[in-house]
């Protein structure tokens, strides 16, 4: 178990700037995580979620919208809004693979920089990430133009309902923060409990729930 000396408030705060797309990319600094390469992520979270609520915005969703004067069902909307949050976590979580590799870096600074073959470790290792980046731009690119033909398409067609659909990129939005701020609190609790009372099993339950999410 690792020795953590802060309060909950700052673990709490790591975790929920490490979970929340726009606080990690504006409000951290790490020269493991390239500012560039966050602030491209950040930009493709919007495109994908604007996509996802067009790809989920069936004929049924738009006539609820309209007789309901914009407003969908609650649960018609929460479901929607699960839809796009588990496709977004699965996408979002892959293309993350690619777009870093600061764990590794870490542990290889930790655990390798005493060994005779360290730049060795260090250049291999950058150069694997530099295949990564490269693989992961040209998905981003594809996937971007897609996004925006499809999006397009969708608000050419459904005019009359783009004020709906936009509403609705705003609620994932929200949900998103919302799951975000939930999530990191349980984290930041589980781990606090783990360390100052020293219970492995919550700390160890912080750890499966974060490399989850």
């Amino acid at each position: 178990m690792n020795q953590d000396d802060r309060t909950y408030l700052r673990i709490y705060w790591g975790f929920l700037v490490d979970s929340q797309i726009i606080l990690g990319t504006f409000f951290t600094e790490n020269y493991l995580d390239l500012f560039i390469i966050k602030l491209s992520f950040l930009v493709f979270t919007f495109q994908i979620s604007f996509f996802l609520n067009a790809l989920f915005y069936t004929d049924e969703y738009i006539s609820d919208a309209y007789h309901n004067e914009g407003i969908l069902d609650f649960f018609t909307g929460l479901l929607k809004a699960i839809y796009s949050f588990i496709a977004t976590l699965i996408t979002t979580h892959l293309l993350r693979m690619l777009s870093t590799s600061k764990n590794e870096l870490i542990q290889i600074v930790r655990n390798k920089k005493n060994e005779q073959n360290y730049l060795e470790i260090i250049n291999h290792k950058l150069k694997k990430l530099k295949k990564k980046l490269i693989a992961y731009f040209i998905l981003v690119f594809i996937l971007g133009l897609f996004f925006l033909y499809y999006v397009s398409a969708f608000c050419a067609v459904y005019r009359n309902s783009q004020k709906y659909w936009f509403i609705g990129c705003i609620e994932s939005f929200a949900m998103d923060a919302a799951i975000a701020i939930i999530i990191s609190l349980l984290i930041a609790l589980f781990r606090y409990i783990g360390i100052r009372k020293k219970i492995k099993f919550t700390f160890v339950l912080a750890n499966i729930i974060n490399t989850i999410l």
